[in-house]
């Protein structure tokens, strides 16, 4: 029976499959060129909480980068698609 690994008391509770603390996701987040950005993002967003989310990621980053991130959400792809036609009917975008 494989040992059972232990994750640092840092790291984000939603990071079940991962080490991934806050100041590391952060830095993955920072740089919307990096190639890895869609696939992180929507990681939190299928993972995260949403009030969660917006500790890292702004509405308008999401909406920017929606056409890429919509594919990679799963389960979840339906209530992004409801949140950022909610925010549009808001004029929060």
């Amino acid at each position: 029976m494989p040992a059972l690994v232990s994750l640092p008391s840092d790291n984000l509770s939603f990071a079940w499959d991962r080490t991934e603390s806050a100041e590391t996701l952060r830095a993955k987040l920072d740089d919307l060129t990096s190639p890895t950005w869609v696939r992180t993002a929507a990681w939190l967003m299928r993972e995260a909480q949403i009030r969660e989310v917006w500790q890292f990621l702004t509405l308008e980053q999401i909406d920017t980068q929606f056409k890429n991130l919509r594919p990679l959400l799963g389960k979840r792809q339906q209530l992004w698609d409801y949140l950022l036609h909610t925010a549009r009917e808001l004029g929060k975008l």
